[in-house]
């Protein structure tokens, strides 16, 4: 894919009604971030009080590079889009979080040969670059999550086996080793993503699909420790696909995929303790979607009050639309689901994270070209409450 609208162009597309507002509230000011002209995808967000930093990948030199941005409270854009990598390989999804006064950032390289390596960096806010450390002689799809001053980061890479395994350890925010690299659990060419929660010093939950002894790819948990990990199977082995997973923290864990066992592709969610997450939760799990199109790239982050924000898209008007819903501790919806966009374009895999007053989202809003592959894109933000 690649994407890009001018900001006029897009300005007039976030802003075409496709129908009537949500009788529940008023529809968000949609802003935009991203001035690619090209392409922008991939978007990743991280909260600070005074605003935020949206990462994403942007073809617009020629190559994919990643690039980030600095938001008011409100938003708009507070500062230039600061171009981070400037190596002849391609970067792309990278993975945000703050640290101290600084943002780390993980993403991976592809080479002209195809060769994929995961990399983490720190940046100072105005973009200077503290360092920069490869995770692995290869890997892909690395992701970040903050305790205090310290970085987890969770990938996946190749074993002495020569198979793709989830790895992770723990870094300082000067770029020491703070737990050396663990090999976790078995991945696969259909595990697309990791996602993980850094909940205490050293220890860490990672979440992922996989086909792993089971008849298609289903949701697993990792309990990372310096001294050991452990793995279990979080959904059962139906032969229908449990994809793309991702994991929040607050008093309870909130949990967040979706899956095919209904014969469509719609999203589910479970809030649980710690010690219930043992394994054959599909009985538990609660779904949320229930459309004729498909529901993908859900995201979730606890918010004030317990309440627990929701985003995912839904193609069921046509094209990809982002959606919003609120629950409780217990993921009783706390109102109905929100459409979020309403516009031409295509509005693709929500970031999540909240605020002091409600929840912030940002996604890439796609128009397709011509030919196939082909289009333009570029990141859009909104506050929900």
């Amino acid at each position: 894919m690649t994407l890009s609208l001018r900001p006029a162009v897009l300005a007039a597309a976030l802003g075409a009604a496709a129908c009537s507002p949500p009788a529940n509230t008023a529809d968000p000011q949609i802003i935009q971030v991203s001035d690619s002209t090209i392409g922008a995808y991939e978007a990743a967000l991280a909260v600070r009080d005074y605003g935020f930093f949206a990462a994403w990948y942007d073809n617009r030199d020629g190559n994919g590079e990643i690039y980030m941005r600095r938001l008011d409270a409100a938003g708009q854009p507070a500062g230039p889009e600061r171009r981070l990598t400037n190596g002849p390989e391609e970067s792309y999804e990278a993975s945000i979080d703050t640290v101290g006064g600084a943002v780390a950032i993980a993403w991976y390289d592809k080479s002209a040969n195809d060769a994929l390596v995961p990399k983490l960096g720190v940046w100072e806010l105005n973009g200077r670059n503290r360092w920069v450390r490869m995770l692995a002689p290869a890997g892909r799809n690395p992701v970040v999550s903050t305790y205090g001053g310290d970085i987890f980061c969770a990938w996946i890479a190749p074993g002495p086996d020569g198979a793709e395994w989830v790895w992770a350890g723990w870094w300082t925010r000067d770029g020491e080793v703070r737990s050396p690299a663990q090999r976790l659990a078995p991945a696969g060419r259909t595990t697309w993503t990791v996602n993980a929660f850094a909940h205490d010093a050293g220890r860490a939950l990672v979440v992922f699909d996989a086909i792993a002894g089971t008849k298609a790819d289903e949701l697993f948990l990792v309990r990372f420790q310096p001294e050991g990990s452990s793995v279990v199977r979080l959904t059962a082995d139906d032969g229908r696909a449990s994809k793309y997973p991702d994991i929040a923290g607050s008093a309870r864990l909130a949990l967040t995929w979706f899956d095919e066992r209904d014969g469509n592709k719609e999203v589910y969610l479970l809030t649980a303790d710690d010690a219930e997450l043992t394994g054959d939760i599909d009985a538990r799990a609660k779904r949320v979607t229930s459309t004729k199109g498909e529901s993908i790239g859900a995201y979730l982050r606890w918010g004030a009050g317990d309440t627990l924000g929701l985003a995912w898209s839904d193609d069921s008007e046509g094209q990809h639309e982002v959606y919003f819903q609120a629950f409780d501790a217990d993921a009783m919806p706390l109102g109905p689901a929100r459409r979020i966009t309403r516009n031409p374009t295509s509005s693709l895999i929500p970031a999540i994270r909240a605020t002091r007053d409600g929840f912030a989202l940002l996604w890439n809003e796609f128009k397709p070209g011509a030919e196939a592959h082909a289009g333009t894109s570029e990141i859009a933000f909104a506050s929900v409450r």
